[in-house]
């Protein structure tokens, strides 16, 4: 019974353990498929008129009509001035003649992000018709008849209409771009005359999109953070892993002046926070003209002391036997270096690889300080810098977020056996 017990206290602290270890990775990769909203919340649409602010919509853009030539627009609020329990909405009177006849909103937003546009309309005699145009910057657009989603035209009761983004040709908004931004929402009069009033023009937001990673990808120079940390990260990682396990070999197989010195300050090194080091590197970078280069990035990282640190201890747990069997038939000490110690230092190797790889991936601080420029940034210091100018746009954020995290997810995965052999080993070899 009381070993039941402690088996079930266990089994619930680690079950409580590996949720809050899991909860801000899900979060992040929820994040990053949403349309638009937070790390908690999803937004679901957008409001884009309502008509109870005047002549700006919800989100800021004005409201206006444009005639020429002889057709004329005029529009009117109903009621004049909002009163309290009563809808207000939107009067539109057309008489469409020779040349154009419109009403249109600022919209400024990316369409691929939106399932449908919802809308309220009613005509005053019914049959009133119109398209509706979505403009991008430049005045191109793209165009739906009303008569395709209520036939006959508008009818004299209230009628919710729900025209799906999709049934738009967004390909014709802003060719040769990723975005599909239109700048203004429109209905175009075709012929007539009438009068229609209009109501809670809305913008239903798509529930999942894969967008935001493109987005973030092609956006700047986000290709370059990932080209300058990728290959920070291997240059480092190998080197760690080629250096570390030759100076670890020489310090458990070798005999030389000061190797019991030399393998203290190395322990030593260990315990010296990496912050105290930050200004004489800064200095010493600045004096070899190293600023703003690879260089200042990678050489004071190509061996860490950790790492010396884990192969010696590993390397002198190995049999000399092998050793010296190799010796007798003839193989050099590069030789055994090679095919014969590295191979059996696959586990050891792996924990040194992935313990560099996500320590060089994920480093910020130092490529902060030895870069100024976009060009040799890497993704850490983007993603910060990325936040600061757009403000908190949590989803293209978390999907970059989710961009640097996904390599070494994958890593991990990869040598998780290496791994956890390599963290086992003290009681496996001797």
């Amino acid at each position: 019974m009381r070993e039941r017990l402690v088996t079930t206290v266990a089994i619930v602290v680690l079950t409580l353990l590996l949720g809050l270890t899991l909860t801000p990775l899900f979060l992040m990769f929820y994040t990053s498929i949403k349309p638009a909203g937070t790390l908690t919340k999803q937004v679901d649409r957008v409001v884009v008129a309502d008509f109870e602010v005047g002549e700006l919509n919800s989100i800021g853009g004005p409201i206006a009509v444009e005639a020429t030539e002889t057709s004329s627009v005029t529009m009117a609020f109903v009621p004049p001035k909002p009163e309290p329990r009563r809808s207000r909405v939107l009067q539109i009177t057309y008489t469409k003649g020779e040349g154009d006849a419109r009403w249109w909103t600022r919209l400024a937003q990316d369409m691929r992000k939106f399932e449908a546009l919802e809308f309220s309309v009613r005509g005053e005699m019914g049959g009133e018709s119109f398209t509706v145009d979505l403009v991008d910057p430049k005045g191109r657009r793209t165009s739906l008849p009303i008569q395709q989603y209520l036939r006959g035209g508008v009818r004299p009761a209230w009628t919710r209409v729900r025209i799906p983004i999709d049934n738009f040709t967004l390909g014709l908004l802003m060719p040769g771009r990723t975005e599909r931004t239109a700048e203004d929402l429109a209905f175009s009069f075709d012929s007539g005359a009438g009068t229609i009033y209009l109501d809670d023009v809305t913008l239903v937001f798509k529930r999942w999109t894969l967008n935001n990673y493109y987005d973030v990808v092609v956006s700047g120079p986000f290709g370059r953070y990932f080209f300058n940390s990728l290959l920070i990260a291997l240059v480092i990682t190998g080197s760690n892993m080629l250096l570390s396990s030759m100076v670890g070999y020489a310090f458990a197989r070798r005999e030389f002046p000061g190797k019991r010195t030399m393998f203290l300050l190395i322990l030593g090194s260990i315990m010296i926070p990496p912050q105290v080091l930050m200004v004489p590197i800064f200095i010493l970078m600045k004096h070899m003209n190293w600023l703003n280069t690879y260089w200042a990035l990678i050489i004071p990282s190509l061996t860490l002391p950790f790492n010396i640190f884990l192969m010696r201890q590993y390397v002198t747990k190995l049999p000399l036997a092998i050793e010296d069997a190799a010796r007798i038939d003839g193989a050099s000490d590069w030789q055994i270096f090679f095919k014969v110690i590295m191979p059996l230092s696959k586990p050891a190797l792996a924990v040194v690889g992935i313990n560099t790889f996500m320590g060089s991936w994920n480093t910020f601080l130092y490529p902060f300080l030895l870069t100024n420029t976009t060009q040799m940034r890497t993704l850490p210091v983007g993603l910060a810098l990325y936040k600061s100018l757009q403000g908190v746009d949590w989803v293209h954020l978390m999907a970059g977020s989710s961009i640097t995290a996904i390599p070494v997810i994958i890593l991990f995965l990869c040598f998780q056996r290496y791994i956890i052999a390599g963290l086992t080993s003290g009681s496996t070899v001797g």
